[in-house]
């Protein structure tokens, strides 16, 4: 069956990041294999199309992928954010990894960067480099400057 891992499927670190409280909120998995994952935030168990922008697969320097979805949170008042989390799907792996949007869980620059969450980790700098590189190319490709 191609949809199992035979012991080859690596679960991600999933991290909340966001650069200022006006910002979307980015769910951020990286470290995961193989590239065969889907990503989505919900509202009240509903997967949302509106106000949320997918990012690819990217490979990361040590084989695996990382991929981020992002969730435009400008509409969406304070006590609704407990409405809302992110999904993560890796094929072969039948439990999908679920973080809830959560102020305290998020990850900015402004300060306070400890996730509560038991599933994620500290992304490494090298990654966040790695995807501001990316981030950088593309931008620059839109702007036909590639």
């Amino acid at each position: 069956d191609l949809n199992t891992c035979r012991g080859q499927c690596k679960r991600p670190s999933v991290s909340l990041l966001q650069k200022t409280p006006s910002s979307p909120v980015s769910c951020h998995a990286t470290g995961f294999y193989p590239d065969r994952a889907m990503m989505f935030w919900r509202k009240d168990g509903e997967e949302l199309d509106e106000d949320v922008d997918r990012g690819e697969i990217l490979p990361n320097h040590d084989g695996t992928f990382q991929m981020r979805a992002d969730l435009n949170i400008s509409s969406v008042s304070p006590e609704d954010w407990r409405r809302y989390d992110c999904v993560f799907q890796l094929s072969g792996v039948k439990e999908d990894i679920i973080t809830k949007l959560d102020k305290a869980g998020i990850r900015t620059n402004l300060g306070k960067t400890e996730i509560r969450a038991h599933t994620l980790t500290q992304l490494s700098f090298l990654h966040l480099a790695a995807a501001a590189v990316l981030l950088l190319v593309w931008i620059m490709c839109l702007t036909s400057l590639c």
